[in-house]
This record gives structure tokens, C-alpha cells and sequence, in this order.
């Protein structure tokens, strides 16, 4: 049955989606790590989404609790121009890692760590000013 189910991974007490944050922070640098030490070959993710849209990520901006924020290219037939796109979890349906030969493609996926550690970021208390003379 199609539809969304989120899963609980290693038996946590909060749910959280299959590709969620936990996933991110934990298994995928370093697995990507191993595909971007691939001589000669260039690394490629694609998150395919529940709408049936594929993105074609450079790298990962930030990641948060219910979203992520990616910068995808527009046309991988060049790679030249790249988009900003916030994806909630729950729309991912499948990641895709690919390697090409880089002579064939050779900008890809950046496995650099992402800003945002997924919590809230405190609010700063603003200064108040005096206005004694």
C-alpha cells in the first residue's frame, strides 16, 4: 500500500522518518566518504521524492529537524547553474548514489557537513538602551 509511514529506528521512543535527520547525522558522510574516494569517478546523489521529482544534489546546506535545506543543479548536462531547495523528510522516497566516470561528468555530489544540528537555535535577548542624560 502506498503511503507514509514513518519508522522508529533502533527501537528510539520518537518516531522519525527513514531518511530522517538521525539518518543523515550518523550513516551517510561517512558512506558517502567511501564513494568520493573512488579514483577517476565522480560521486552522484539523487533524492527522488514522493511527487516523483529527482534532484540531482551538489551538497547539503543544512540540516534540521523536519527539513533540509540542499543546493541541487538545475541541468546535469553541465552542472553550470544550481538551485536552493528546503525538503521535508517525510517527501523523500528514495536516494540514489551514483558514481560516473569524471571525465563524463565531472562535477558531483559534495560531501562536505552541513550547517544546523538540527535543533533550535536560542533567541538572542536584544540590548536595551537608557535613554538617562
Amino acid at each position: 500500500m502506498i503511503g507514509y509511514y514513518p519508522i522508529n529506528p533502533a527501537g528510539s521512543s520518537v518516531e522519525e522518518d527513514a531518511f530522517g535527520p538521525r539518518f543523515f547525522r550518523t550513516h551517510f558522510f561517512d558512506q558517502m566518504k567511501q564513494v568520493c574516494a573512488i579514483d577517476n569517478q565522480t560521486p552522484v546523489m539523487e533524492i527522488m521524492l514522493t511527487s516523483g521529482q529527482v534532484l540531482d544534489v551538489a551538497y547539503i546546506i543544512e540540516l534540521k529537524q523536519d527539513y533540509m535545506l540542499v543546493n541541487a543543479f538545475v541541468d546535469t548536462r553541465d552542472c553550470a547553474n544550481t538551485y536552493n531547495a528546503y525538503i521535508r523528510y517525510m517527501t523523500i522516497y528514495r536516494i540514489n548514489v551514483l558514481t560516473r566516470p569524471s571525465d563524463e561528468r565531472p562535477i558531483g555530489f559534495n560531501n562536505r557537513e552541513p550547517a544546523g544540528n538540527g535543533e533550535t537555535e536560542p533567541k538572542k535577548k536584544s540590548a536595551k538602551k537608557t535613554g538617562k542624560k
